[in-house]
């Protein structure tokens, strides 16, 4: 018998191309043109489907999906058009173009995240993508950890051997690399609470020490500080859940994998895990106790972040409360005395005020507080184990995030971020549309 061939739709295509370059997206100049990093699979794929967007908009019946957290939409549109109209007043126009294009990417990729998602499953295959991703990106940092090599990528490449302990290859520097290691490690610390099935445990429970020794080799203070509000926040929304299931087996094994990954960078952080072979320099960049004399000296790490917050804040005031215009934080900066070399304000929510003004921080900070509490509150009321999976993970996770963006360079092509607050919409958005699905993973 002859079974008729299923057609694969404009709309379905762009649906599967768009969950393809999501990790991708992660990938980045991972996945590029041998020599030239800007040519990536993700910016080749984004605009073929931008293309094929185009077409699906002029071609045939078209069916939009129910958009339920068109209220944050708003925002990112609004972001953007601002964006645009402060191209007038911008100091450096080049700056400002280049860094509107990022936006325009990154907030498309945001807004379209919950436009295909549109299912649980969907949802599952997006996350198991990323999971993956996020296992290449552990292994080449373990890669780096035990032979020293560098992948073209890092940007330690031709540095003298002091600076060759850190784990830098696949977000080009250790702190984006920390801070993407942060917001994933909610996701894997939940599993053990919704789920009894062995493999998904063993492999998370490998995961989340590889995380932890990765991490270790970054250095990263405020990523550590950003773990240290995510894991007890993890424990509150999971105690306050209502129907979650889980036995006290769970909870047990739960809280095993929190104290092995504490324990494990503590450990790490000061020296006492010779194992690991974390050279003095790197133990040193996780001491707390020097921030305080290198604010009051006006050096080093803690120094030179006061400098950059002063400097912001008064090119705030000087912009007259409107922002300098996209990507012109660092040309006014490098103007001021002692901060000619700046590169990035790494500080992002810094870097929303100063660019954007006091307008566009605020619909910053009520979009990413209207984003978390609601995915608190879908956590707490979903029926579905995955919808609340997901919720209960980004939930956590954007809480540590309010710390650890004072971590990247610069967020604007930061993709885990952006990709984070994609999943959380689409996470609020199945919940509300409560599309029936027949998924039993977890």
């Amino acid at each position: 018998m002859n079974h008729p061939t299923r057609r694969l739709t404009l709309s379905e295509a762009l649906r599967w191309g768009f969950l393809i370059l999501l990790p991708l997206a992660v990938l980045g100049s991972i996945v590029a043109w041998p020599g030239f990093r800007t040519l990536s699979a993700f910016r080749l794929l984004y605009i073929l489907l931008c293309l094929e967007a185009v077409l699906w908009l002029f071609t045939g019946r078209k069916t939009l999906p129910k958009v339920h957290v068109w209220w944050l939409l708003v925002f990112l549109a609004f972001w953007v058009a601002w964006t645009l109209l402060s191209l007038l007043w911008a100091a450096d126009k080049a700056a400002g173009v280049r860094y509107s294009i990022f936006l325009i990417m990154m907030a498309s990729l945001t807004a379209a995240t919950p436009l295909a998602i549109t299912r649980v499953r969907y949802l599952l295959v997006a996350l198991l993508l990323l999971l993956v991703v996020l296992g290449v990106a552990l292994s080449i940092g373990v890669m780096e950890i035990t032979t020293d090599f560098r992948l073209p990528t890092s940007m330690l490449v031709g540095l003298p051997e002091r600076y060759q302990w850190a784990v830098t290859s696949f977000f080009h520097n250790q702190n984006d690399f920390a801070t993407y290691i942060a917001l994933w490690l909610p996701v894997l610390a939940a599993v053990p609470f919704f789920t009894r099935r062995p493999l998904p445990l063993v492999l998370v429970f490998l995961g989340s020490l590889v995380c932890a020794i990765c991490l270790l080799y970054t250095g990263s203070r405020t990523n550590l500080l950003a773990l240290g509000l995510m894991a007890p926040s993890l424990l509150v929304v999971l105690a306050l859940r209502r129907g979650t299931g889980s036995t006290p087996w769970q909870w047990i094994l739960g809280l095993v994998l929190l104290c092995s990954v504490a324990v494990l960078l503590f450990l790490g952080a000061t020296g006492r895990l010779p194992v690991l072979s974390l050279p003095w320099v790197g133990v040193q960049h996780w001491r707390f106790d020097t921030l305080e004399a290198e604010i009051e000296a006006g050096e080093g790490s803690g120094g030179n972040r006061i400098k950059l917050i002063q400097g912001g804040l008064a090119a705030v005031r000087d912009s007259r409360l409107l922002g300098l215009g996209p990507g012109n934080a660092e040309t006014y900066l490098r103007e001021q005395r002692g901060l000619e070399l700046v590169q990035n304000l790494h500080n992002w929510w810094l870097e929303v005020l100063v660019n954007g003004g006091l307008l566009v921080f605020v619909g910053y900070a009520i979009f990413y507080v209207a984003l978390l509490w609601n995915l608190f509150r879908v956590s707490m009321a979903s029926g579905d184990k995955i919808v609340a999976f997901a919720a209960t993970a980004l939930s956590v996770a954007l809480v540590g995030y309010t710390a650890g963006s004072l971590s990247p360079s610069s967020a604007i092509h930061f993709t885990p971020m952006w990709i984070h607050f994609g999943l959380g919409l689409a996470v609020l958005n199945l919940h509300r549309t409560r599309a029936p699905d027949d998924l039993t993973v977890l």
